[in-house]
């Protein structure tokens, strides 16, 4: 992993551009480690309160949320939409299995 960061307008050869790209990545992975980290957290602050793992309310914010991110980006919303919602499906897995609940089928069929 390369210790200097550069921009993409500064990568000039392939082997600049993937130690980069693979940087980001890397630390997507670290962002993504530590959400699932709060998501590990949740069954325990939500079974006092009898909230089920699968809160459809929050489910559509959380998507609506990262299509509205994408987009402000200049991403495609639909497919980090897409992405968002099969992110947060297998959370809600998880929280289920933690939670002790019956596994919610997903609409998808995935």
């Amino acid at each position: 992993m390369s210790e200097h960061r550069r921009e993409p307008q500064d990568c000039e050869t392939m082997g600049e551009l993937r130690a980069e790209i693979d940087r980001v990545d890397a630390a997507l992975f670290d962002l993504f480690a530590e959400r699932m980290a709060y998501i590990h957290r949740a069954p325990a602050i939500k079974a006092p309160s009898n909230i089920p793992a699968d809160v459809p309310e929050r489910v559509r914010t959380v998507v609506e949320n990262a299509r509205r991110h994408a987009e402000a980006r200049g991403l495609d919303p639909d497919l980090y939409g897409s992405f968002w919602e099969r992110l947060v499906a297998r959370a809600i897995e998880t929280e289920e299995v933690m939670l002790g609940e019956p596994s919610t089928p997903d609409p998808r069929g995935k």
